[in-house]
């Protein structure tokens, strides 16, 4: 018995010195990672937006320089033929320099040049130019930004001419519509904004369309529908908007022949007015 207890004493001492062990080999590990983060991933963070501190005094002295043109036509011609390196025609003057100086892939160097165009749109000086790029979490965050409201202002241009899209295609339709009937019956509403178009809740009944109701619609109303218009139709064919056009220049003839058949006098006075806008074109 006695001896089994001392067995069991050495493997359970030598099982506590080698889990001390290991604990002191992660102790040790975690030092060294410690000292690796502050010398390497701190510092060299640190140490590069320094870097990108003196680009970005460099590219305001280049930007007030008056040989500017001269400097950037240099610094391209000798990426090509020093450096085998080829810029794209686009490529702002902040991307030229910034990859001049690094040589350094196309991308990287667009996200360095967009971290000084941006301190420099914001007015930031050189004094605060590294704590400025630690205030907006770094470069990385800046240029996932810089993405957000590039699709943001892109998301808002596609939606507008959307719209504009739907717009063109209604008012073309309402000279050319699909059908067209007589609506029996009225509705006690009466739109308390102004709108262009009525709109109806119809049910739909095999071939026939039931109209059951009257939209108390407003602006804001109308500019959903117009957007969800306008996007059904940006779906529809990619070329949508060849096809708009050609409805609403078939739409014009048809208000002209229209007009001049229900009101002369004013088909006159219209065509009259055309014909001096052309004029004043020549």
């Amino acid at each position: 018995m006695k001896t089994e207890m001392i067995k069991f004493n050495k493997e359970t001492q030598s099982h506590l010195v080698i889990t001390k062990s290991l604990v002191c080999q992660a102790d040790d590990l975690a030092e060294e990672h410690e000292q690796f983060n502050a010398s390497y991933i701190v510092g060299g963070r640190l140490a590069l937006y320094e870097l990108l501190g003196k680009m970005f005094d460099l590219y305001k002295a280049l930007e007030a320089s008056p040989d500017k043109k001269a400097s950037i036509g240099e610094m391209k011609h000798r990426l090509v033929h020093d450096h085998g390196i080829r810029v794209q025609a686009n490529s702002s003057d902040a991307g030229i320099l910034v990859r001049y100086i690094t040589r350094a892939e196309r991308k990287t160097a667009h996200i360095y040049a967009r971290v000084i165009e941006q301190a420099l749109s914001n007015q930031i000086s050189s004094d605060q130019f590294v704590e400025y790029i630690e205030q907006c979490g770094g470069i990385e965050q800046m240029r996932l930004s810089g993405v957000d409201q590039a699709n943001g202002a892109k998301n808002v241009q596609t939606l507008k001419d959307n719209q504009e899209l739907a717009w063109k295609y209604c008012k073309a339709r309402e000279e050319l519509p699909f059908s067209s009937f007589p609506l029996k019956g009225h509705f006690e509403y009466l739109g308390k904004e102004k709108v262009w178009f009525e709109y109806y809740v119809c049910a739909n009944r095999g071939s026939k369309r039931y109209v059951v109701a009257n939209i108390p619609a407003d602006g804001a109303f109308e500019d959903r529908a117009m957007t969800l218009i306008g996007n059904n139709l940006a779906t529809a064919s990619p070329d949508i908007e060849e096809k708009v056009e050609e409805l609403f220049v078939k739409a014009n003839q048809a208000h002209k022949e229209r007009i001049t058949k229900e009101m002369p006098g004013l088909a006159k006075v219209l065509e009259t007015r055309e014909q001096e806008e052309r004029d004043i074109e020549i």
